[in-house]
């Protein structure tokens, strides 16, 4: 990987990525390297000598999961099933999330308004 490696922007708020060195010789981590969002300060972890890993390092996080799914429905927060008295709890990604919710509109434009059903008989 070279260090001209396109950075992911930030999974906490989106911002863009860069890749420090740190230059400040009274800085323990002097001579290191790293990548911190713009915005919001998130960071790798200070890397030294062979650094070519480092993009790697950010790039390739574990997803986050933006809600999770028990029993009773979708939980915001993890603490929120357990909270609930969940037993059974599996964390959705933002793409499961957006799936679940276009299955549950579609389900619902596609059944008869009962209105209608009513006006029909």
């Amino acid at each position: 990987m070279s260090n001209d490696q396109i950075l992911a922007p930030c999974p906490f708020c989106g911002s863009p990525a860069n890749r420090i060195t740190i230059e400040d010789d009274r800085d323990p981590n002097h001579g290191g390297d790293a990548i911190t969002c713009s915005n919001c300060d998130a960071c790798t972890r200070v890397l030294f000598g062979e650094k070519t890993g480092l993009p790697d390092l950010w790039n390739k996080r574990a997803a986050t999961p933006h809600a999770w799914l028990g029993q009773a429905g979708l939980y915001r927060t993890r603490f929120d099933a357990l909270r609930n008295f969940e037993q059974s709890i599996t964390p959705v990604s933002a793409d499961e999330l957006f799936n679940l919710a276009s299955k549950q509109v579609l389900s619902q434009r596609n059944k008869p308004n009962s209105q209608e059903q009513e006006g029909n008989a």
